[in-house]
């Protein structure tokens, strides 16, 4: 996923700044033919355009997601309620299609469309996936996830056909359950392979760099950016409540627990294995829930417990085999 900040601070609902307790995220799309994100931004960033505004633009040439609003502003996208609890993200349009009447367009390239559509789609999957783990959000809940035509059903938004419009006109298969699962899905592989440690990540860059951060968003924390991946693991084990990022913001390693909780951990200890029946058990930095969330979950699956350790919010707390941190072990079964 490649996330750019690209935030108006000059549109009106920006300088508002009115903020909201994060319930759920509506999926848009522009609703016409434009598949550039930056002319978008562009226009909106503009003291005189108090139409609307948004959270965030994927765009459809390369799949790039743009953020145009921090998470938690009050967005103007719905048209309804639910500004007041969603986030709404924008998904960009083919430059190949030409609407005729509503949501009605004809297309000149079926096969380009279909390309910008996917990744699009793709795209938005990732950022979803990021953003339930972000709010703690179930994304097959009821209400958690919807599209503007979805909201307008409900009675939350404004009478619009997107993104469901776009998917059916050009045959895709791409439907809003389908959608939901998708990031289910997403969110569950990424805590797979955290705790089986099968992510893969070069040792050295030739470009970019690691970022050691407390979170991908927060860039003001940052500690340093490193060619080599084993300096910058250093540094996050160096500081608690550091992680190491890739240059599209996904984490590359997370420390447990501070170097203070090593004490906990004796060498007689032997591994067991746990089954977890709910996708959204938090990961935690150490063993107690006054330990902050390290914003991973672990999903439903099969975990190795190396450690435990008494701590506060549950009798026993486990460390993760893969490093990516603690989980209660009230709500894991012993196999």
């Amino acid at each position: 996923m490649k996330l750019v900040k690209s935030i108006l601070t000059k549109n009106p609902c920006y300088t508002a700044g009115k903020k909201i307790t994060v319930k759920g995220l509506m999926l848009h799309s522009v609703g016409c033919p434009q598949p550039n994100a930056a002319v978008f931004i562009k226009n909106w960033n503009s003291e005189s355009y108090d139409r609307a505004c948004v959270h965030g633009f994927i765009d459809g040439n390369d799949g790039t997601i743009y953020q145009t609003l921090p998470w938690n502003h009050r967005g103007w996208h719905g048209g309804g309620s639910s500004n007041n609890t969603h986030i709404g993200v924008e998904m960009c349009e083919p430059a190949c299609i030409k609407y005729t009447s509503g949501a009605t367009f004809t297309c000149s390239d079926t096969a380009t469309a279909k390309a910008v559509a996917k990744r699009t789609y793709e795209a938005a999957v990732e950022l979803f996936a990021y953003l339930c783990k972000e709010y703690n959000l179930d994304p097959t809940a009821d209400g958690v996830i919807v599209s503007h035509a979805e909201g307008y059903k409900r009675g939350i938004a404004s009478n619009h056909g997107d993104p469901e419009h776009l998917w059916n006109q050009l045959n895709t298969g791409y439907t809003m359950d389908g959608f939901r699962k998708a990031v289910k899905a997403a969110m569950r592989t990424e805590a797979a392979q955290l705790e089986s440690g099968t992510t893969s990540y070069p040792e050295k860059l030739t470009s970019g760099y690691y970022r050691v951060r407390k979170t991908w968003t927060d860039s003001k924390s940052q500690l340093g950016a490193y060619r080599v991946l084993a300096n910058a693991k250093a540094k996050a084990e160096e500081n608690t409540g550091y992680s190491v990022f890739d240059n599209d913001g996904n984490v590359v390693y997370a420390p447990s627990a501070a170097k203070t909780e090593a004490s906990t951990e004796t060498t007689a200890f032997e591994p067991y294995r746990v089954r977890i029946s709910i996708a959204n058990l938090n990961i935690r930095k150490g063993p107690g829930t006054n330990y902050d969330k390290t914003g991973q979950f672990t999903g439903v699956g099969v975990f190795t417990i190396i450690a435990e350790s008494d701590g506060e919010g549950a009798t026993k707390w486990g460390k993760l085999k893969s490093g990516a941190g603690w989980i209660s072990l009230d709500y894991a079964k012993i196999i």
